[in-house]
Order: C-alpha cells, then structure tokens, then sequence
C-alpha cells in the first residue's frame, strides 16, 4: 500500500504516523500546503512534497501512485473570537474538499478523515456513531461538515473512507511544535513549579487518548472499516483537576496515587472493537508518565546543545 498524509507540518501525530507506517513496510510520503507560491518541491531527506492547489496535489498523488490519503491538513480552531473561529472553520473545511478533490482526480482509493467527538455536543446517556450530531464549538461543527463532505464524496464518486472521531490526543510532544496540547502545557508548568491553567472551575470531565492508542487507529483502518464512522476513545474521562493531581503523582513518583481511575466513559466504542479490533491500550496514568519522560529527555537534548 502507498500512502500520503497531508500536513507537512512535522507535527506529533504526523512523526509517530510516519514511524508507526514505517514499522509496517507502508510507502508514506507527505504534501503540505503552500500558502505562497512556489513550485512543487521534494525534500528528499524527509520524502516531504509542496502543493499549491487541489492539481497539484491529484498530480503528487498520481506520480507516487497513492492508494490512500490520510488527512492530517487541518488546523485547531483555537480562537474564541466568533469571526475567527469562523474563518478558521471556513479555511479547514475548504482544504477538505481540495483534498477530496484531488483524490477524485487521482483515482486514489481511499481517505481517512481524523475527525472529533466534539461533533456531538452536549448530549446525554450513551453516545454512539447513529447519534444526532449536535456541536456546540467551531471545531465540532467543522468537523461535522467535512465529515458530510467526505461521505457525499463516496456517493458521488465512489471515494472510499474511514471516520474517526477523537478527543484530545496527548503524548510524545514534539519538538517541533509551535503548540502543544493542554496535557503537555500542564505537565510543563507542574514541572517548573508554575501553576497550571484550569479552565472553568476544573471539573468538567473530558477524554484523553494516549498518541500511539490513535495512530493504532489509523493504521487498522488502512485495510479495515470500509465507508464507516468509529468513535476512537478512552473508557474514563477526567477532571482537570484530577489530571494535575496525577502529574504531580507521577511526578512524585507517588504511584498509589497515579493510579486513580476516572470516571466511567459514554462514548461507545463496541464498533471500533468489532471493525478495527482497536481498544485503548495506554491508561491514563501511564499515558502521563510517558509523557513526562519524553518532556524530560527533550529538555535535557536541548540542554546538552546548548552547552
């Protein structure tokens, strides 16, 4: 199988994507999108490709005979500035469709959407993939817009593709992000003895799924959950309070108390089992302490360079 991630980016879940597909003996380039213009160049070292439109790309995606997209293009929809946040929604949903179009042109198979599970909203009592989508925020209702996008893609064209909706992915924060996740942001603060920023009142309970638990997502679908919604999540949810409770355990090294289990999920994930065969793998806990292993031995790398 040949495969194309867009983003280019060298975000985290690009790197361990490219590492993880790699392992697997799939051909992985990536194309991210130029915003200026230039001509389409390879770096060659990182098998890394530029485009500046919807051709371009069909035209990277046919030369390397991809067989499968994975889209990685799209931005957090961080601003709480509803001008913002609506041009940011308009500027994802817009790559989505060039992509979807490109892949058309380039009779490329299939396409795996990262999508999320704020596309539901505030609904209660057991959250499966048949229920009404309701988001609240920007990023759900992106989300929920490509998501449609994708499937009139398939029934128009024949496009295959795999959805799959994550929470906040966390771990293996990468160096060379110019932003991080609010699990990397507090686990840095705690480590400098800073105090971390606790949203609301702390208690709003939210998932968080360990990095190498979603990429094992999306290596299954590459031959696996043809045309087909998953919900990608973990059993327990958290508090932030509860989160900056266990960094300063596991920090500690205070392992008892790490431990502490989260509150039990509603999100269904019978369907990801079945299909894919997935299951969140990385406890909670144990998902932190990987992380602050990995903060720790960057910044002792960007110490040693600096003396």
């Amino acid at each position: 199988m040949r495969v194309l991630i867009t983003g280019g980016q060298e975000s985290e879940m690009e790197t361990a994507l490219k590492e993880q597909l790699s392992k697997n003996n799939v051909y992985c380039i990536v194309a991210g999108k130029q915003q200026k213009h230039s001509e389409i160049s390879t770096l060659v070292h990182n098998d890394v490709y530029t485009f500046l439109n919807g051709m371009e790309l069909a035209d990277i995606l046919m030369e390397n005979q991809v067989d499968c997209v994975i889209h990685l293009s799209n931005k957090a929809i961080t601003s709480n500035s509803m001008k913002d946040s609506f041009e940011q929604s308009e500027e994802n949903i817009a790559c989505t469709i060039e992509v979807l179009e490109a892949c058309v042109q380039a009779k490329v198979h299939k396409i795996i959407f990262p999508s999320t599970i704020a596309v539901y909203g505030d609904i209660e009592g057991a959250i499966t993939e048949e229920k009404l989508l309701q988001p609240v925020l920007f990023g759900g209702l992106s989300k929920k817009i490509e998501e449609k996008y994708i499937q009139n893609y398939h029934t128009l064209y024949g496009l295959s593709f795999t959805i799959l909706r994550f929470p906040i992915i966390y771990g293996a924060s990468s160096k060379h992000m110019n932003t991080e996740s609010m699990i990397e942001s507090t686990i840095k603060k705690v480590i400098e003895n800073r105090p971390p920023i606790v949203f609301d009142d702390g208690e709003q309970k939210k998932h968080f799924l360990y990095i190498s638990d979603a990429i094992q997502a999306i290596i299954s679908s590459l031959n696996n959950g043809e045309n087909q919604v998953y919900n990608i999540c973990p059993k327990e949810i958290y508090s932030m309070k509860e989160v900056v409770s266990i960094i300063h355990s596991s920090i500690k090294e205070d392992v008892l108390h790490s431990l502490e289990e989260g509150e039990k999920s509603r999100i269904s994930t019978t369907k990801a089992q079945m299909d894919l065969k997935w299951h969140s793998r990385v406890p909670f806990s144990e998902g932190i302490r990987l992380t602050i292993k990995n903060i720790k031995h960057q910044a002792e790398q960007i110490n040693r360079t600096l003396k």
